[in-house]
């Protein structure tokens, strides 16, 4: 009968339904909630939640559930609802048995109830580009990431989805660039499915400005762990009163993002961003001229052929701003600064003119400079028929703006001698995580005596990708984090929709324990992973790194230098090395502009040792540094950074640094409360005593 009902689906043009037909079953039957209809019953106590996108299928239980069409495994996760817009992940595989992953659940010591809830979830990209999210299910077998799966194929058996919906069911939801789209219409349904509306504001007064900017600042300091570790709350206040006092009557609102911008780049975090589309508007071309610095000195970079005798001419002002007030200008842009890192500054002062300078504050590519020699010129914008800016940064720019998904990693033999593994992400699904794999078993059967793994330009990604991937080449257990930290367990008041219900008792996160000083709430659980067992590459190891390995990047090249594994060449990551907010994000959308702002709620610490080698709030620092040359850029003489790493192949030149003696470690509560002037060194959670435990989640 199964087999009747699956031929006659594979017949229609539309998605098959997940739900395995009978022969008096139709699709659109047992439809328990469709989009806009309400969960719960609003009785005073308990608020009704609003299903916006899914399509919520009544089914026996253990009923199969089917693949709706055919795709390309991105995610399968056990997951966990907090509230029915709240989903927590559990981990990111499944042992492919439910009853098994119930053991493991009880271990942790949640209760049978919240267990019955606990339903894997599978992320289906489509030809197309949509995803098709598949939920409520328990698992029959372990999927890979990067796995093809065939319209039909079974994908589990149906269980249970949400505390608040006590029937069995399944769930679909489906997505398009990461914005949900009708769930109903594949399926040959009538849809009830609302898109939101698009807030097609203009013009904001500047009463519904300052009201934005001041439910921004609250939502930061309700949710954001450490909102004040680099930049003091005086310091903030005064910034953000002087922005207040810029905005007149009326404002486009353009130009308030510009200022949400220098708002978001004064928080000092490379995961905190504005994920709306831009709502900027600004010249689309360059100036003929393109400005930034060089060892500290303004000067002409590139130029189109007619104004090419001024390259490398000293610039003191632009626009009548002396060369250091524009420093400044642009510094308070930088969106994606992390910390106190200096290498990403030195980046937007090289490249941020352009964009930061032209395209967001003077919004006018034409741009009267005026010279040492004492010469003043103003200079237009590039028209359609001017030739590109000389001298040429394209391979500069493919390697630092890679977009091909095919050359995620490339690996390549330098020599006999020399490997060569480039990295550019992360973001591996499962089967490439594979091929990782295999190339580190590769270079370990040839023997080859030194590897070079290059994360310049690499953004990161997920860190279970990052840790096994350094697990092939750690000669020893290495701590991916001693604590995590959070303002509160739950009671979220500043996001409304966007945030979490807290209907749990506890929270969120419940499982956090509060500081004796009352000030946040911990998982004092430090986190181990050990070197890999069967492919373990023991050469030498040479990492190299730019203001652009954000991430996972800054904690591989982290691992790789606390541990003396290899050495570091480049420049200092972008990302802070003890310590991310890189877990967990909410959205803040600013009622009255419209602008969605990305916040992440969890602070991951890596480390408290504080020295000269790793200072507080940096990123992980080159043991050879190379500096951004004119030649780096033309690739005069190719690949700067990677033809010195051969150079030091070739002189054999290694590690120099000798470890120290052990230094004492104090507490988390001192450690929070210390940030950043009262670290101790060696400040933070007993790490030692946590060797005795060891135990890796489940991946």
């Amino acid at each position: 009968m199964l087999l009747l009902a699956s031929n006659f689906a594979f017949a229609q043009d539309n998605y098959l339904w997940p739900v395995a037909l009978s022969l008096d079953k139709k699709a659109g039957d047992d439809i328990l909630y469709r989009p806009q209809d309400y969960i719960g019953v609003a009785d005073g106590v308990t608020q009704a939640e609003l299903n916006f996108d899914r399509l919520i299928i009544g089914a026996p239980f253990w009923t199969p559930v089917l693949c709706p069409v055919d795709g390309t495994i991105t995610h399968a996760n056990i997951i966990y609802h907090n509230s029915f817009s709240c989903s927590v992940d559990v981990f990111n595989q499944q042992t492919g048995n439910f009853e098994q992953d119930s053991l493991l659940f009880i271990e942790w010591g949640m209760s049978p109830e919240k267990i019955r809830y606990m339903n894997t979830s599978v992320s289906i990209r489509v030809a197309d580009g949509r995803e098709v999210h598949v939920s409520g299910m328990r698992p029959l077998r372990l999927f890979k990431t990067g796995e093809t799966v065939h319209r039909g194929d079974v994908l589990g058996t149906v269980g249970y989805y949400y505390k608040r919906i006590k029937e069995p069911c399944v769930v679909v939801s489906i997505s398009k660039n990461s914005q949900a789209v009708d769930p109903m219409t594949p399926f040959g349904l009538k849809t009830t499915f609302i898109p939101p509306k698009a807030n097609n504001k203009t013009q904001l007064t500047r009463d519904e400005a300052v009201a934005d900017l001041d439910g921004l600042m609250e939502a930061f300091e309700d949710a954001f762990p450490g909102f004040y570790d680099y930049t003091p709350k005086d310091e903030f206040d005064a910034f953000l009163a002087r922005k207040k006092a810029t905005i007149g009557e009326t404002i486009p609102v353009g130009d308030f993002e510009v200022v949400v911008r220098s708002m978001i780049s004064k928080v000092r975090d490379s995961h905190t961003s504005i994920i709306s589309q831009t709502k900027m508007e600004g010249v689309l071309r360059p100036s003929s001229l393109l400005l930034g610095w060089f060892n500290d000195t303004l000067q002409v970079w590139r130029a189109v052929p007619k104004y090419k005798n001024y390259l490398g001419k000293k610039v003191v002002s632009v626009n009548g701003i002396p060369a250091d007030s524009l420093k400044t200008v642009l510094l308070e842009y930088e969106e994606y600064a992390d910390g106190y890192v200096k290498s990403y500054g030195d980046y937007t002062l090289t490249f941020g003119m352009d964009f930061y300078y032209c395209g967001l504050t003077a919004k006018d590519y034409n741009i009267t400079v005026t010279f040492a020699d004492g010469e003043t010129k103003r200079f237009e914008q590039m028209t359609r028929n001017d030739p590109s800016r000389q001298p040429k940064w394209s391979k500069y720019m493919q390697r630092h703006y890679h977009t091909d998904e095919k050359a995620l990693f490339q690996y390549e033999n330098l020599s006999d001698s020399v490997a060569y593994l480039d990295i550019r992400t992360f973001e591996l699904d499962e089967m490439q995580g594979d091929s990782v794999k295999a190339i580190f078993a590769q270079i370990i059967a040839d023997s080859v005596p030194n590897l070079i793994i290059d994360l310049r330009d690499n953004y990161g990604g997920p860190r279970e990708v990052m840790e096994t991937i350094y697990s092939y080449l750690a000669q020893k257990p290495f701590c991916t984090s001693l604590y995590r930290f959070v303002n509160k367990r739950g009671g979220y008041k500043c996001f409304g929709g966007s945030c979490p219900v807290d209907e749990e008792p506890m929270g969120v996160f419940a499982e956090y324990e509060p500081l004796p000083n009352g000030e946040g709430f911990v998982k004092n659980e430090p986190e181990w992973v050990n070197p890999d067992s069967l492919v373990n590459y023991k050469g030498r190891l040479y990492v190299l790194t730019n203001e652009a390995s954000f991430s996972a990047s800054t904690s591989f090249a982290g691992y790789v230098k606390k541990q003396n594994r290899g050495v570091i060449v480049g420049r200092e990551t972008g990302s802070a090395y003890h310590q991310m907010k890189a877990e967990h994000f909410t959205q803040y959308i600013m009622p009255a502009s419209g602008i969605t702002v990305q916040i992440p709620m969890i602070k991951i610490v890596a480390d408290t040792v504080v020295n000269e080698r790793f200072p507080f709030g940096r990123g992980v620092l080159p043991d050879y540094p190379v500096n951004f040359t004119p030649e780096e850029l033309s690739f005069a003489h190719g690949d700067s950074i990677l033809n010195y790493t051969q150079q030091l192949i070739r002189e054999g030149k290694y590690i120099y640094y000798v470890e120290p003696e052990p230094e004492t470690l104090g507490s988390v509560e001192e450690t929070e409360k210390g940030f950043p002037w009262l670290w101790v060194v060696g400040g933070g959670v007993v790490v030692l005593l946590g060797i005795a435990v060891l135990v890796r989640k489940n991946r």
